[in-house]
């Protein structure tokens, strides 16, 4: 028999995205009976719910949409993984779309794999302009992996065996200004012994890519604060140290990355894209510096829900 699966998706002020979210998600080649969708509204200010209502009025699937006090993504997911009782939660970020046969591809792949997480593709969606065609062409938002082994995967197109999350306590959610909770779970997993895979099916559509130089800034040194606040835990590796000679040597070799590892990209936008390397690769930095200096006064791996 097929494996039960809860979608959870954390969302937060996303009315104008959800009709490119949640339909396709409603149309699953997945029997209706083998899944749900729970959604979680993190405090939306604008009509996000009742847009959401409105969506998914007639279907006869299980929708679920459950409401809390705005405190960030990772305790979103908490919140869906605590009212899933499903053997498999797959997460969707409330600006992407999928396919009609994401789910069965995805929980395909993860059987396949014999793996307890898995990541399929993140496609960007609306890349029109400058900073938006940079980040797809360094594939920004994707899985890392070297080596061959899954690094850590990101939340917004992945699925995970239920019992595997609850054995590591769902995503640290002590702050939601707190970020890289997704590089987190994944360190915690692989630490408890389960294993973590990628697959090039089930890709999905990302709307929300950054297109500003000041959103590139914000997102960077919140990513990079995160990942001192959080790295305590991570080996020896990941220490915000290494972190910070890792990225300011990526400011000093900008043009060498610029030609090469700017896929896709025309010679001319590969060298518009240097100082796109630098302001991201410096905002980065500065959030490692920020969040080592925050790090001694701040809780860690905190968690906010209590699983059936």
């Amino acid at each position: 028999m097929l494996p039960t699966v809860s979608i959870v998706i954390p969302t937060y002020n996303r009315a104008s995205f959800l009709e490119k979210c949640l339909l396709p998600l409603l149309q699953q080649s997945y029997p209706l009976e083998r899944y749900e969708v729970i959604m979680i509204d993190d405090g939306s200010t604008d009509d996000t719910v009742s847009r959401a209502q409105t969506l998914v009025r007639g279907w006869p699937g299980v929708f679920r949409l459950l409401q809390q006090a705005n405190a960030g993504p990772a305790s979103a997911r908490n919140t869906g993984l605590a009212a899933s009782t499903a053997d498999i939660i797959a997460f969707v970020d409330s600006d992407c779309a999928v396919q009609h046969d994401w789910l069965n591809e995805l929980v395909t792949a993860i059987g396949a794999s014999n793996a307890d997480g898995i990541g399929g593709p993140i496609i960007g969606g609306d890349i029109d302009n400058w900073v938006a065609r940079y980040l797809e062409a360094v594939k920004f938002y994707r899985h890392r992996v070297q080596h061959g082994q899954v690094d850590y995967l990101v939340t917004t197109n992945t699925a995970f065996k239920r019992a595997a999350l609850l054995a590591i306590g769902g995503f640290a959610a002590d702050s939601p200004d707190v970020w890289a909770e997704d590089v987190d779970l994944s360190f915690k997993l692989k630490a408890a012994g389960y294993t973590l895979a990628v697959t090039n099916a089930a890709p999905m559509i990302h709307y929300g890519t950054l297109n500003t130089v000041r959103a590139l800034i914000n997102k960077l040194y919140i990513y990079g604060r995160g990942n001192a606040m959080r790295s305590a835990s991570w080996g020896a590796d990941r220490t915000p140290a290494i972190e910070l000679l890792r990225h300011l040597g990526a400011v000093c070799v900008a043009p060498w990355i610029a030609l090469r590892r700017t896929h896709g990209a025309g010679i001319i936008d590969k060298f518009s894209f240097w100082p796109l390397i630098m302001i991201e690769h410096t905002a980065f930095a500065f959030g490692l510096i920020s969040g080592l200096i925050k790090r001694p006064r701040t809780a860690h791996n905190v968690h906010t829900f209590n699983a059936r």
